[in-house]
C-alpha cells in the first residue's frame, strides 16, 4: 500500500484550486494569482508593490508586470507616495472591487467544502503542518 506524501497532497489541492479559480476567472482575463492579488488589495483598500511581495502573494520579478496587467484591464489604480517619489501604492477600480468580491465568494464557497469534509481536529492539524512549512527551513 502506497502511502500519502503529505507534500505531494498540498501540491494537488493547490493545482487544483489554482484551476478552479482559473476557470472562473476566465471571463475577467485573468489569472488565480491576480485574483488573489486583487482580493487582498480589496481587503486592505491600498498596499505597496512590496507590501504584495512581502505577504508571498507573488514573485519580485512578476509584480510589474502583473500590476501594469491589472491597470490596464482597468482593475486598478496607482496613486504616488507622499514620501517617497519612486514608490507608489495601489487601490482597487470599481471593476476591480467586483472582481475582488467574486474571488471572496470563491474562496468561501471552497471554505465551506473542506469544512464540511474536515473535522476540528483534521483542520487543526492541517493548520500546523502549514505553519510548519511557513515558519521552518526544512534542513536538506
Amino acid at each position: 500500500m502506497n502511502k500519502i506524501k503529505i507534500p505531494i497532497l498540498i501540491s494537488r489541492i493547490n493545482r487544483l484550486q489554482k484551476k478552479h479559480l482559473n476557470d472562473s476567472l476566465k471571463p475577467f482575463n485573468l489569472e488565480s494569482s491576480q485574483g488573489i492579488i486583487l482580493l487582498k488589495i480589496k481587503e486592505l483598500k491600498k498596499i505597496t508593490p512590496t507590501q504584495l511581495v512581502d505577504l508571498g502573494l507573488i514573485e519580485k520579478p512578476a509584480i510589474s508586470k502583473t500590476l501594469k496587467k491589472l491597470e490596464g484591464l482597468g482593475y486598478i489604480f496607482k496613486s504616488p507616495s507622499d514620501s517617497d517619489a519612486r514608490s507608489f501604492s495601489v487601490s482597487l477600480t470599481d471593476s476591480g472591487k467586483q472582481i475582488g468580491k467574486h474571488v471572496e465568494k470563491f474562496i468561501d464557497e471552497l471554505d465551506k467544502h473542506f469544512q464540511s469534509i474536515l473535522d476540528k481536529n483534521n483542520a487543526k492539524e492541517l493548520t500546523k503542518i502549514l505553519n510548519f512549512l511557513e515558519n521552518k527551513e526544512i534542513k536538506k
